[in-house]
């Protein structure tokens, strides 16, 4: 039986050419390919300029630095996300406060923000939490200056924008696993134009006038390369991480399971299609696992579990992390694969 992977990028003859022209070219770095991709990318994330770099951790970086973000500062977070983010800060040196979740929608809302609020916060990270719309216009109101996390939300809209059109900076991850992949991969966005001096000033770091701690992050002209043809795809991308989506709605509607929610003026981008259940997640995807269906918690660990913080604290995390399970959902995922996910899930439950 052929196992089903959690997922999977979508890869086709137009990538391979591309990535054969750079070759061709032999500009392997840098270059107008690089330039054409962040022009594309900017205007996926709802506008400005846009600053191409070598992964997520290293465009979150970069903007935290543009930011000013220090040793003497807090930057404002939730718990429930990748330890990529949680580093990010720790590069600048600044404090990490941890904020609790929403476990309805995944994401942070404004009353968990604001609980955790405290006098020094300079900024705030804000993840689209697998495809679906956070608050970010409702937490900038806050004062400090929000980082629109798209990872994981390329594609999908909020309040009726593009994700990325809210908040101060915007930054995206194109790893392997993500919604568009160039490899290894990332950006970040703004629509302040010192801002994105900054940035690109911090990414190269050679061929300098002046002296100060620059970071050797450029993105590859293969890269970019890849990059390019996957953002003229993620339309259909999208509309294809829908068309499952609606499948597993309808399939699932009947089951003692909580289904992903999509919120007003908003559309989900279902980079993870995740499921709150009545039971531990852990042991229905391990089931699953012997089925040949890869189903898993979408979040590895809790950042407040690392740090030491009392569990007591995140009530929404501890809940999402307990129960949330992410199930196959990538636009290659056949009707056929659809169903047996369907089933074995099911069966499961």
């Amino acid at each position: 039986m052929n196992r089903i992977p959690h997922s999977r990028p979508t890869l086709g003859r137009a990538e391979a050419n591309a990535v054969r022209r750079v070759l061709r070219s032999g500009m392997l770095v840098g270059g107008p390919e690089v330039c054409a991709f962040e022009r594309a990318a900017a205007r996926a994330l709802g506008g400005g300029a846009a600053v191409a770099v070598n992964s997520g951790s290293a465009a979150l970086h970069v903007a935290l630095a543009a930011l000013g973000i220090g040793a003497k500062d807090t930057v404002l977070l939730p718990s429930y996300v990748c330890a990529a983010v949680l580093n990010a800060v720790r590069y600048v040196g600044a404090r990490v406060a941890l904020c609790d979740i929403d476990p309805a929608t995944f994401n942070v809302s404004t009353e968990t923000v604001r609980r955790a609020w405290s006098g020094r916060v300079r900024a705030v990270i804000v993840p689209h939490m697998f495809g679906g719309a956070a608050p970010v216009r409702e937490i900038a109101s806050l004062g400090a200056p929000v980082i629109e996390d798209c990872a994981m939300a390329i594609g999908g809209r909020a309040a009726n924008r593009p994700t990325g059109a809210h908040g101060r900076i915007a930054i995206g991850s194109f790893y392997v696993t993500k919604m568009l992949t160039t490899g290894q991969g990332g950006v970040a966005v703004t629509r302040d134009r010192i801002l994105a001096r900054r940035m690109s000033d911090l990414v190269q770091y050679d061929n300098r006038e002046d002296y100060r701690v620059r970071y050797n992050y450029p993105l590859t002209a293969l890269g970019a390369a890849l990059g390019r043809v996957q953002l003229s795809r993620l339309g259909g991308f999208v509309r294809a991480r829908r068309r499952i989506a609606r499948a597993y709605d309808r399939a699932f509607a009947p089951l003692p399971l909580t289904r992903p929610v999509e919120q007003a003026g908003a559309r989900h981008a279902y980079y993870r299609y995740v499921v709150r259940l009545g039971e531990p997640a852990r042991r229905i995807g391990r089931r699953m696992m012997t089925r040949g269906v890869e189903a898993k918690p979408p979040v590895f660990r809790p950042l407040h579990r690392y740090l030491g913080l009392p569990s007591r604290s995140f009530p929404g995390t501890e809940e999402a992390d307990r129960f949330a399970l992410s199930i196959p959902c990538y636009p290659t995922l056949s009707n056929r694969a659809v169903s047996r996910v369907i089933r074995v899930l099911s069966e499961e439950l």
